[in-house]
């Protein structure tokens, strides 16, 4: 039987965002226990909070918003590599890894241990620039990494980023692995249907053991 690991991160008031994004407020503007006939709540959020998706848009002037989407793009197969103690994310150690014909790749790193109520770090492992243009070469279509952003803290161009998505590369931001072994998985990273947006929160899981992907008209096929 496949087993699904959900490797997203919940979104609550005052998590951490990256700096200068707007705090995250979840507020319950109508409670059942005041006397209101339902609970509802309002929400205030950068949409590049939490588990996220970035779309070309987000960088590419006149690139693609989320609602414009390739929806293939949501499920496939993932590899899912341990960057260990590596700081910079490069060709020479992506070379290392059996990479083409996956759809996906997600890095885990350090990060994954850290909680989302934490001071911002920005000491975080990083793709660099030649890691993104090698990961375009090979096809891949989606990548993602357990920190708040797939480039360096202190970038003045954001190469990377620019690299992937002028490629119509999906990055995917702040998933959490810490408990997932490296390896290749089928995935699902569904966004919010948000009009004219730059990104969108995800709900992102992960299935090991999976469908057949050679099946004839499966959903994981990665074509």
């Amino acid at each position: 039987m496949a087993r699904m690991i959900d490797v997203t991160r919940p979104i609550f008031t005052n998590m951490t965002v990256w700096p200068g994004d707007d705090s995250v407020l979840i507020e319950r503007v109508s409670s059942i226990l005041n006397g209101n006939k339902a609970n509802i709540s309002n929400i205030h959020a950068c949409v590049h909070s939490g588990t996220h998706v970035d779309a070309p848009l987000h960088f590419i002037p006149d690139g693609k918003s989320v609602d414009r989407l390739d929806i293939s793009l949501f499920t496939g197969t993932v590899l899912v590599i341990d960057a260990g103690n590596e700081k910079h994310i490069t060709e020479k150690f992506l070379k290392l890894f059996s990479i083409k014909g996956c759809k996906a790749v997600f890095f885990k790193t350090s990060y994954s241990g850290l909680s989302l109520d934490e001071p911002f770090d920005a000491n975080y492992t990083a793709v660099e620039p030649d890691a993104a243009e090698y990961l375009v070469g090979l096809g891949v279509k989606v990548v993602g990494i357990d920190t708040l952003s797939v480039e360096k803290y202190d970038t003045n161009d954001f190469t990377v980023h620019k690299t992937l998505l002028r490629n119509e590369v999906l990055i995917v931001e702040g998933l959490c692995l810490k408990d997932v072994i490296p390896g290749k998985y089928k995935y699902i990273c569904m966004p919010a249907l948000i009009k004219d947006s730059d990104g969108a929160p995800a709900r992102v899981v992960l299935i090991q053991d999976g469908l057949n992907s050679e099946r004839e008209g499966d959903i994981f096929a990665d074509h």
